[in-house]
């Protein structure tokens, strides 16, 4: 007759392993909820420095602008969008297998 010996190690190391695959599927989820967050931001930044130069307050022209925080938090600009004294901002950011993407719009207060 054949005995259990050893099936308890074998159920261990698949316990560890499988413990081990749902926290790095974890923390890829976390590092793009993280990253989602942290374009959204920088997107919001965006919109609000193009406004800012479109109303003179500071020099430079709006999207250029715009591509200069874009490329200091590592994202890309699809789209610069100047409809009066409102920017509306689109842009992406190359996740760990996902492609982020965040909108904004900024203008003045009525």
């Amino acid at each position: 007759m054949k005995t259990d010996r050893g099936s308890g190690t074998i159920l261990a190391l698949a316990a560890v392993v499988a413990s081990t695959a749902l926290f790095g599927g974890m923390q890829i989820v976390a590092h793009n909820v993280l990253n989602q967050h942290r374009l959204q931001a920088a997107t919001e930044a965006m919109a609000i420095a193009a406004t800012d130069a479109l109303r003179g307050l500071t020099t430079g022209f709006p999207c250029v602008e715009a591509n200069e925080i874009a490329l200091k938090n590592m994202a890309i600009v699809d789209e610069c969008r100047i409809v009066g004294l409102e920017v509306m901002i689109s842009a992406h950011l190359d996740g760990l297998g996902i492609v982020l993407t965040a909108k904004a719009r900024a203008g003045p207060s009525y």
